[in-house]
């Protein structure tokens, strides 16, 4: 006999563990401007290609990582908006849109592609900007240990150990002979 299965709730969804699919292509979709947009994640190569473009945020995001202050949503969508012309362009990559498309969404719709973008692919910015970090500091690192090396060859080779003699008092012209018998 058949048996009624009800529908998982949203709290048992969100317990579920994310499929394998859903953490090697964690795409999502949303409606935006009267139609359904997937957000699709950089592939590896295609995130290689936008580095460049990408800079100014990683950038940004890594000063925002070295601070002492828990980044507010505020300050992480000052730092969006300071980069836009760089950061839209990634974007409507990701939607596969234009920026034509992009410019007739509302204001609303605008944030929630920012905030689905984000949630697909804001992980790529966090890990070049935490990877820029570990450099840095291997490099400071390593410039300590350097400079301390430098600074103990110095002071092993030191000071000779006896002091230079002191000049003659005499020269050969003024100073008499000595006797052969002695």
């Amino acid at each position: 006999m058949a048996q009624i299965v009800s529908k998982a709730s949203a709290a048992d969804a969100a317990e579920r563990e994310p499929s394998d699919m859903e953490v090697l292509h964690p795409e999502r979709t949303l409606p935006l401007g009267g139609e359904l947009v997937t957000m699709r994640e950089y592939g590896n190569v295609e995130w290689l290609r936008l580095l460049p473009a990408a800079e100014p945020m990683v950038a940004a995001i890594a000063e925002m990582i070295a601070s002492p202050h828990e980044p507010s949503y505020e300050v992480v969508l000052n730092a969006i908006s300071t980069h836009t012309d760089g950061v839209l362009p990634l974007i409507v990559q990701a939607a596969d849109r234009d920026m034509d498309w992009l410019e007739s969404l509302s204001a609303d719709d605008v944030e929630n592609l920012l905030m689905l973008w984000w949630g697909v692919n804001g992980h790529f910015f966090v890990r070049r900007a935490r990877i820029r970090q570990a450099v840095e500091r291997a490099c400071a690192v390593r410039k300590e240990q350097i400079v301390a090396q430098a600074a103990k060859a110095v002071a092993s080779a030191g000071v000779p150990s006896t002091p230079p003699s002191s000049p003659t008092g005499t020269s050969a012209a003024n100073s008499a002979t000595t006797p052969s018998g002695s």
